[in-house]
């Protein structure tokens, strides 16, 4: 049923990722969906745990990164954040992702099998990395968030508090959305009010229901 799952074998669940570019509006989806009662697993607060407390992870980390990016045992993401997206050295994202996939992917996992014991029959998963770590063939449906790139750096710079050329880099390390948009199951364009991104949300999650 689920290639990257396999052990997760309940035809009632259903195991639905939301993912798209950074400043696409998938956490705004991801939180209507929860408001309506179901599950939301968040790979990013996952992975900031898992960098936080897993020690393995930690010393991979230090090893690549340096000892610095830890201050009183706590992580520095400012300055991770730099080495990893303002470095000239190469493939700095990939060695990242590297230590961190593994570990994020296996507690996601869990989280869904303890949700599937608890009774719950739609699962979803906000992850901004769906294809980029191949785990699209788990899901049974997954849904991409999509905003003109104008917009997506307009409220990532507010959220975020990060430069237009900041924004572009971390854009580039990731697979294309017009990519992405063809590989899902759906597609909500967000370039409006919150409402109509909520409205169509409403629909996919009805389509879901009725599968």
């Amino acid at each position: 049923m689920k290639k990257s799952f396999q052990h997760i074998e309940n035809s009632q669940v259903k195991i639905c990722a939301i993912t798209g570019g950074i400043g696409s509006g998938k956490s705004t989806v991801a939180n209507y969906y929860e408001q309506k009662g179901f599950p939301v697993i968040r790979t990013d607060n996952l992975a900031k745990n898992i960098m936080g407390t897993n020690s393995n992870v930690i010393n991979l980390l230090k090893q690549e990164f340096g000892n610095e990016i830890y201050i009183n045992n706590k992580l520095n993401s400012k300055l991770l954040s730099d080495k990893v997206f303002n470095s000239t050295s190469q493939n700095q994202l990939e060695k990242l992702n590297k230590i961190v996939h593994p570990a994020v992917i296996e507690e996601m996992i869990k989280e869904i099998e303890i949700l599937i014991n608890k009774g719950n029959t739609i699962i979803f998963v906000e992850s901004a990395l769906i294809y980029e770590a191949n785990l699209e063939e788990g899901f049974d449906y997954i849904i991409v968030i999509d905003a003109k790139e104008d917009l997506r750096i307009q409220r990532t710079s507010k959220r975020m508090q990060l430069s237009e050329e900041e924004i572009r880099i971390r854009n580039r390390e990731q697979i294309s959305t017009e990519v992405k948009k063809n590989l899902a199951d759906f597609v909500i364009e967000n370039n409006g009010q919150v409402e109509e991104l909520l409205s169509n949300a409403g629909f996919i999650l009805d389509l879901i229901k009725m599968a």
